[in-house]
């Protein structure tokens, strides 16, 4: 996986636990935007905020692009890992929350997702963060 994902992608089709800014994304979800007297450390804000509401988070990478400063981390989700990444840019927070396990209940062929938990741990991050 390279390093340099300069902007949020997708939530890919067939992962329902999945939840993302970009506009292409099977699950859309709005960015979030940053109190202003917030915006100078977000990312260290957001990272906070993250190891505080979530189990077992680690940060993976934090690193500055050319679309803004890029946060991924890891947390335990419903069924496993679940990777969070965070696209900061002024006061406007792209992200994408994506369970890594998809889970298959028999007799069901399609995958259990839970992407409006998804969107409630963005919540809490980010009522956390401002």
């Amino acid at each position: 996986m390279s390093c340099h994902r300069s902007k949020i992608r997708p939530c890919p089709s067939t992962n329902p636990g999945c939840v993302s800014t970009n506009p292409k994304s099977s699950s859309f979800a709005f960015p979030l935007s940053i109190p202003e007297d917030s915006v100078e450390n977000a990312v260290q804000k957001l990272k906070d905020a993250i190891l505080k509401t979530q189990k077992n988070a680690s940060i993976q990478v934090i690193e500055d692009t050319p679309y803004g400063q890029y946060l991924q981390a890891e947390v335990d989700g419903g069924f496993g890992r679940d990777v969070l990444e965070f696209l900061v840019r002024g006061d406007v927070v792209a992200y994408r929350s994506m369970a890594t396990k998809v889970t298959y209940v028999y007799p069901f062929t399609t995958a259990l997702g839970d992407s409006k938990g998804q969107e409630e741990r963005m919540k809490k991050i980010i009522d956390e963060v401002g």
